[in-house]
């Protein structure tokens, strides 16, 4: 009976031991409590930062005329039509030299083609037929560095 006694008393000892070393031991041990607490006062102090700087009147009112919150004639009188047409008068304009704009990128774009396929002719390789890919599946990624040929092919 006292070998029982002895080894019941010993088994609530490792039970407690093992209880309490579970909530002393964290994961990281000091460093993961830092952390978070480190990230605990970020999120606390983003959302404090930003509502004290936002609630300036002069930043408020910078980003009221930046963003145009409210856009209001400038004066009772104007004539909302003609501000109406000019404004739509603009916006064509716009369409016109992006149009312009698409033209000249298109003209570009046609002559670096007709540059690039007159460099490959001199060169030898025909562009039309993907002669460029042929010729490097030929050649390797390297093979203008060695000079080798693969499989009795090359150059």
């Amino acid at each position: 009976a006292q070998h029982s006694k002895k080894k019941n008393i010993n088994n609530r000892s490792a039970i407690r031991v093992e209880q309490r070393s579970s909530f002393v031991t964290m994961v990281l041990g000091r460093a993961g409590l830092r952390l978070e607490a480190q990230k605990f006062a970020l999120y606390l102090l983003v959302p404090i930062t930003a509502s004290i700087a936002f609630n300036e009147p002069s930043v408020q009112k910078a980003a009221a005329d930046y963003f145009q919150f409210m856009k209001y004639p400038s004066n009772p009188k104007t004539n909302l039509k003609d501000e109406f047409e000019s404004m739509k008068r603009l916006r064509e304009e716009e369409i016109e030299w992006e149009k312009r704009m698409a033209e000249k990128r298109e003209k570009g774009r046609d002559e670096y083609m007709n540059q690039l396929k007159q460099l490959n002719v001199a060169g030898g390789v025909n562009v039309d037929n993907g002669g460029g890919a042929e010729l490097s599946r030929q050649r390797g990624w390297f093979g203008w560095l060695r000079g080798w040929k693969r499989g009795g092919q090359g150059q």
